[in-house]
């Protein structure tokens, strides 16, 4: 036992140094991103303070469906995993080091009481360049899922603006259905009074009576269709209530600032990265270890026998082989996400630029729309007021005003319909553009 301290002193020297390797390495905890990418992921749109309800709240309410999002959560919970694999990129190896010995003894043999302790302690090294290849791979991961976030905000924009028009659409109708109330109990109570006087045939009271019936009918379905829409734009919303203002026409902006078009643009960025990593990388990771041993033995043939003992300590290294089996699979699967991205982009510019410009010949129509139903609906109601003077002055009969009063019903429909098809037309413009909500 008297030649195992310098042993023992090389093994714990080892230890030591494995241990301290080991309390230096960074905590598995997501790493800060690269600045650009960090602004991107953290950049939120400003909120309207909670005690102002009405004005431009869309913003807001994005912000609340967004929160409760399945697929953005997953995407977000994507992106901290992958940003997690900086704390890869900044270790001094590509992987876990290693802690290993071996221990042995002669049975048999002229040698007697032979020992072999060795042990070991080693790590991965990176490749040239693959540090910085894996790094970069990583970063354009972060940025992929970045753009993915912002093209999903997009999407869920598109279902709030939609449930924010159905919402407005049916408070509309509702609000037809009961002026349409309110005027036919007008006429009915004037109806009623005229035919106590012997001014109109009782049958004239009737007819008010059966529009005042259709009225509330129409009053009693389009209150619950404007309930239920509310309802729907709550549930998407997490609470918040179609009440305000929603947002204004926006200008045109340069085709590549679209998320539809920088998703697949980050895609291809990631793919190239990927590329990159694959061509640093066309070896598995060579290892080095250090190591150190200890030989124990006495030879009986020696006149006078002696305990004798070796100390060893050398280095070892494996360095894999490149083969093509291990390495075209992998360059062609990069190549093929390559191409898909890269046809993906192609479709979403196709797409974009087509949606536009449907877009902007809606908002056309719908503005010219607007314009006549206002004219038609002044009409129809100068030509409502002409018809009950006319039969109050007896030179009409009933059937004649109430004839006169579906032509107002339906100019007030058609003007109701028109605005909300205006606004529905400029959000879409909007979407169109690629602009979510922002105050």
């Amino acid at each position: 036992m008297r030649c195992l301290p310098p042993l023992l002193s090389t093994t714990l020297v080892l230890l030591l140094a494995a241990s301290a390797a080991a309390q230096t390495q960074p905590k598995l905890t997501v790493s800060p991103l690269p600045p650009g990418i960090e602004a991107k992921a953290k950049a939120k749109p400003k909120q309207k303070p909670p005690g102002k309800p009405f004005g431009l709240v869309l913003t807001r309410h994005l912000d609340q469906a967004i929160g409760i999002d399945a697929q953005s959560a997953a995407l977000e919970a994507q992106r901290r995993a992958v940003a997690s694999r900086y704390a890869q990129a900044n270790s001094f190896t590509p992987g876990s080091p290693f802690f290993g010995g071996s221990r042995q003894e002669r049975v048999k043999g002229n040698v007697q009481g032979y020992r072999e302790s060795e042990l070991e302690i080693g790590m991965p090294i990176w490749l040239p360049g693959e540090r910085e290849a894996y790094e970069l791979n990583v970063t354009a991961g972060v940025a992929e899922i970045v753009e993915r976030l912002a093209l999903r905000r997009l999407d869920v924009a598109a279902l709030v603006r939609d449930a924010w028009w159905t919402a407005q659409r049916t408070a509309k109708d509702a609000a037809v259905a009961r002026d349409r109330l309110a005027t036919a109990r007008d006429i009915g109570n004037d109806m009623k009074r005229r035919v106590e006087l012997g001014e109109n045939a009782a049958q004239d009271e009737l007819l008010a009576r059966n529009e005042t019936l259709a009225a509330e009918t129409e009053v009693a379905q389009t209150d619950a269709a404007a309930k239920a829409a509310r309802a729907a734009y709550e549930v998407l919303t997490g609470g918040g209530t179609p009440d305000g203002t929603l947002e204004a026409p926006l200008p045109a902006r340069p085709l590549e600032d679209h998320p539809a078009l920088r998703a697949p643009i980050a895609a291809l960025g990631k793919a190239q990265a990927q590329m990159r990593l694959i061509e640093t990388g066309f070896i598995d990771n060579p290892e080095i270890a250090v190591f150190g041993r200890n030989e124990q033995g006495t030879d009986p043939a020696a006149e006078d026998p002696i305990r004798s003992h070796n100390n060893t300590v050398g280095v070892r290294f494996r360095i894999p082989l490149p083969t093509p089996g291990r390495n075209i699979p992998r360059i062609a699967e990069a190549q093929a996400e390559f191409d898909r991205a890269n046809a993906e982009f192609g479709r979403a510019q196709r797409y974009v630029a087509a949606e536009i410009n449907a877009a902007r010949a809606a908002v056309a129509a719908a503005r010219r729309a607007d314009g006549l139903s206002a004219k038609r609906l002044a009409v129809a109601s100068e030509q409502f007021d002409l018809a009950r003077r006319s039969f109050r002055l007896g030179e009409i009969n009933a059937f004649d005003l109430y004839r006169v009063r579906q032509l107002q019903l339906d100019a007030q429909r058609a003007r109701a319909s028109a605005a909300i098809d205006l606004g529905v037309a400029l959000s879409r413009l909007n979407q169109a553009f690629g602009y979510a909500p922002t105050l």
